[in-house]
């Protein structure tokens, strides 16, 4: 691993010696390019005198043109959020509570709000339940619609019905 790191860092360092600045001049011509500032060793420079060397030596720039940048949209469809990161619509009102769709592949509906209460029923992904009650931050009383079993479940575990 060593050998080919040294091996690869002396092939770059020849490369840069031998094609390294390419500018259009020779070396030799290059020296005689650059101005030569001469300064009495006794007078210190203030600002000015720092300004005035440099517009003396640049060549003016021309103003710089600007052109509007038009902002053309992607072919393909629109790009929605993903599921997780979209803004929740409120859950649909329904007579007796709120309608919500179960969130995950199997969900234990409980006798209280709380997992150490024994399982009533279990309801998969898809199934729509109604909200009675939202007592606590984190269970909600439900009740399944075909059945009419009334039981407690995660609130996280449950999504708006669409």
């Amino acid at each position: 691993m060593f050998k080919m790191i040294f091996n690869t860092l002396i092939g770059l360092f020849l490369v840069m010696l031998i094609a390294g600045r390419d500018d259009g001049v020779p070396a030799d011509k290059q020296a005689a390019l650059e101005p030569e500032v001469t300064m009495a060793a006794s007078a210190p420079l203030s600002i000015v005198d720092i300004a005035k060397i440099d517009t003396a030596q640049s060549d003016p720039v021309p103003e710089a043109i600007i052109t509007p940048v038009v902002q053309v949209r992607m072919p393909g469809p629109a790009l929605r959020p993903s599921p997780e990161h979209r803004v929740a619509a409120p859950a649909p009102t329904v007579a007796g509570g709120q309608l919500w769709e179960v969130a995950t592949n199997r969900l234990n509906v409980r006798a209280g709000p709380s997992t150490s209460n024994g399982v009533v029923d279990k309801i998969a992904r898809g199934e729509q339940v109604l909200v009675i009650s939202d007592a606590s931050a984190e269970w909600v009383k439900i009740r399944i619609e075909g059945d009419g079993v009334e039981g407690w479940v995660a609130k996280r575990l449950l999504r708006p019905a669409n």
